[in-house]
């Protein structure tokens, strides 16, 4: 598998064992009603691009191993990764953040994933929505015939508290209010808190590799739920 990625570096059993079995049962999202891409017009490419944060960009696991690669594996596709540890919609990290990396983005990729949020608590919410839907418009435009998802932070610190639900549900309004589906880690409670160990470091509070692998499989299952479009075909 032909795997790019971007990652610059500034932040960071029992559930595995579900997420190694995890299918369609127990995962949903805010998905809309389609914005006008039919089947039909998924591009021939089994290809992902995903844009992301540390989560994404394995930061304190493999980035290698991170879990978009998991996903794509997992789907038999291909993917590309642009993840900025310490980015957002609206943070920067002294590097780009989404609506940024949107603009430049390109390819003939048949699903456009946007991960993470965690990185935006502490910003202006009404900020953060404008630079949500204009983000999502963006890729909207750059990719017509690919499938969109976006997928909202996990708890980045554990334990969740009010400020991150509150930038969850803002970021959960502009996307689907833009027509893409919005799967959400915490209110989907991808990561327990009484399990959080076996997914978060210690000392990190990202992923570890097996961290990774159980999110990866997860965001398989969602996609498999939500587009399964994109997995017919060559």
């Amino acid at each position: 598998m032909q795997q790019d990625r971007r990652a610059r570096l500034s932040r960071r059993g029992g559930l595995l064992a579900v997420g190694a079995a995890v299918g369609l049962a127990g995962v949903s999202a805010t998905a809309p009603a389609a914005i006008g891409r039919t089947a039909a017009s998924v591009p021939s490419t089994r290809a992902i691009h995903l844009i992301g944060d540390s989560w994404a960009a394995g930061l304190f696991a493999d980035p290698s191993h991170a879990l978009g690669q998991v996903a794509a594996a997992a789907l038999g596709m291909t993917i590309t990764v642009d993840a900025i540890s310490g980015t957002g919609y609206v943070a920067t990290a002294g590097a780009e953040d989404y609506l940024q990396r949107a603009q430049e983005a390109s390819g003939r990729h048949r699903l456009v994933i946007v991960q993470g949020g965690s990185n935006d608590v502490g910003e202006d919410l009404d900020a953060i929505a404008a630079a949500a839907t204009g983000t999502w418009r963006t890729l909207a435009r750059r990719f017509p015939a690919a499938r969109l998802l976006a997928l909202g932070p996990g708890p980045d610190p554990e334990p969740v508290d009010a400020d991150q639900r509150a930038v969850d549900a803002a970021l959960r309004r502009a996307v689907t209010a833009q027509g893409v589906p919005y799967v959400s880690m915490l209110d989907e409670d991808w990561i327990p808190a009484a399990r959080a160990s076996a997914v978060l470091g210690a000392i990190t509070k990202h992923p570890t590799p097996a961290g990774q692998q159980y999110l990866g499989l997860r965001l398989a299952a969602a996609i498999r739920l939500i587009h399964p479009e994109v997995l017919t075909g060559v």
